[in-house]
Order: structure tokens, then C-alpha cells, then sequence
């Protein structure tokens, strides 16, 4: 009542490009115009810089991390339940997509380059420094530590059955997971048990 009564607006402003004037949006009307997106692209991932409706879902996007993270946000459960109900992807950063294309397409397009990495080389480690997919490796890693100590990840079972079915390295740090010790001292143990 008191948001009412100082003329609170309850509904998103947008510019209208043909009159140049400013109007009111709901969130249903965004919601029907990403709807129609999705039928048109295949998916629901708007570049920001595409204007209005970009602008709305990064909002959303925002809005959904608030919410995961306990912050009171506009985000209701039953919009939630709406947005998922059509494939809307939470997580759309430049880490996962790129030059506006989805971040499952990235994803495999990498997970590819990797394969044929291990081909030519015979493992998955690839250096750090080497471009796009020695970035994804490392971002790989990452998303792995943070799913197995419990934090907030991206790195669904699929795609860690995955990169476990290629061989992938988990640990690729000069210390092992075998109780700290160094990798080389670990290496020598296990040469000694051949």
C-alpha cells in the first residue's frame, strides 16, 4: 500500500523505438516477447546488447543468483517455474557463451577440441596458457572443486561423466590429491607398485 501510494510503478519501462517515448512493460509481456525468441533462435539466451528485452533477462538472470544466494528479490517461485518451463538458462556469462551462441553448443564445440587434443597428444592436459581450450580446461577444474566441496557450480553429472569417460585430470596442480603429497612422490608409489 505504501508503494502505491507514492505511484510505485510495478511494471518494467521500455522505449518505444518508433515513437522514441517511454512505456510501461509488464513482466508477462516480456515474458511472451522471450517466448517468441525462443520459437524464432532455439533457445533463451538474449544478448544483452540486443536492447529491452536482453536487459530483462540479464535482470532475471541477476535476480535468480540474489535468490540463490538468500537476497530477497521480485524473482516469485511461480516466475521461476515459468521461465524453466521454457528452457530459460540461468547461467549465460561470456565464461559460457560465446559470440551469442548457447553455452550447451560452446560446451560440446570444446568438449570436441579436447577429444581430439587427447588424440594427438595422449592426455588432457592442456596448458593453461594455450588459448580458448586450455581456458576451458581450467574452468572445467574449477566447476569440478566447487560441485565436490559443496559450493554453488556448473558442472552438471552429464558433463562429468563425460569428460571421466575421455580420461580427463582433475588435479592438475603440482600437489596430488593423495594426501598432499607432491605428484612426483605419488608418481614414484605408484611406479613401485608396478
Amino acid at each position: 500500500r505504501k508503494l502505491n501510494g507514492i505511484g510505485f510503478a510495478w511494471q518494467c519501462r521500455a522505449r518505444n523505438d518508433k515513437t522514441g517515448t517511454d512505456t510501461y512493460v509488464s513482466w508477462e509481456n516480456r515474458f511472451k516477447q522471450l517466448v517468441a525468441f525462443k520459437e524464432e533462435h532455439g533457445h533463451c539466451k538474449v544478448p544483452q546488447s540486443s536492447g529491452p528485452l536482453g536487459n530483462w533477462v540479464s535482470n532475471r538472470r541477476a535476480e535468480y543468483r540474489k535468490n540463490l544466494l538468500g537476497e530477497k528479490t521480485s524473482l516469485s517461485e511461480d516466475r521461476v517455474r515459468k521461465l524453466n518451463g521454457i528452457g530459460f538458462t540461468w547461467q549465460c556469462s561470456g565464461r559460457s557463451v560465446e559470440a551469442g551462441r548457447p553455452s550447451e553448443v560452446v560446451w560440446e564445440d570444446r568438449f570436441e577440441q579436447l577429444v581430439a587434443y587427447k588424440e594427438e597428444h595422449g592426455h588432457c592436459r592442456v596448458p593453461r596458457g594455450s588459448g580458448p581450450l586450455g581456458n576451458w580446461v581450467k574452468q572445467q577444474r574449477a566447476e569440478y572443486q566447487k560441485k565436490h566441496c559443496g559450493k554453488k557450480h556448473f558442472l552438471s553429472d552429464d558433463r562429468e561423466k563425460k569428460l571421466k569417460g575421455i580420461g580427463f585430470t582433475w588435479q592438475c596442480h603440482v600437489r596430488s590429491v593423495e594426501a598432499g603429497r607432491s605428484s612426483e612422490a605419488a608418481w614414484e608409489d605408484r611406479f613401485e607398485q608396478l
